[in-house]
């Protein structure tokens, strides 16, 4: 199996995990702002959106040959990033969110399979985006909203209940 067909794989698992803790959420959970007070589910996904984009489109430019980042563009500023994309949700239904997720995913895989195969490996560049936007960023978001859930007093589906 390829480097990019294996990190394909990982996305998608990873994926349905961070997925399976907030899909039976209602709409008020979905927006309970629990991390620091200002996040909540709805900005967490929201910012995944946000940077699956911004890599989809740094792997869209790799396989055309060019430099992932565009010129003068900083990635390195996360906070003004991860705002800025938490804003772009306000006041969209729940359903549009995970719409926008689910669009943004394609996107990004879309990006990923035009990539050439030589650009996929340890330590290279596509795999270090395919981390960072997606298969590290889903499970830290994953194990999060765990914590939040089993923090909760009301019982949690899906396996997540305390003994």
């Amino acid at each position: 199996m390829s480097s990019k067909q294996q990190l394909m794989d990982q996305l998608d698992i990873a994926y349905r995990e961070f997925r399976s803790t907030f899909e039976d959420l209602d709409n008020h959970e979905f927006d309970v702002k629990w991390l620091d007070s200002r996040w909540g589910v709805r900005e967490i996904v929201a910012h995944h959106v946000g940077w699956l984009g911004q890599f989809a489109g740094g792997l869209e430019r790799m396989s055309r040959g060019e430099r992932p980042s565009l010129p003068g563009v900083d990635w390195t500023d996360v906070q003004r990033w991860n705002d800025i994309f938490a804003e772009h949700t306000m006041g969209k239904h729940k359903s549009e969110v995970l719409n926008e997720l689910e669009d943004a995913l394609h996107a990004f895989k879309e990006a990923a399979a035009r990539v050439p195969e030589d650009r996929f490996g340890e330590g290279k560049t596509a795999n270090k985006m395919f981390d960072r936007a997606g298969i590290s960023h889903f499970k830290e978001h994953t194990a999060m909203i765990r914590a939040w859930r089993l923090a909760q007093p009301a019982a949690v589906p899906f396996g997540l209940r305390r003994s």
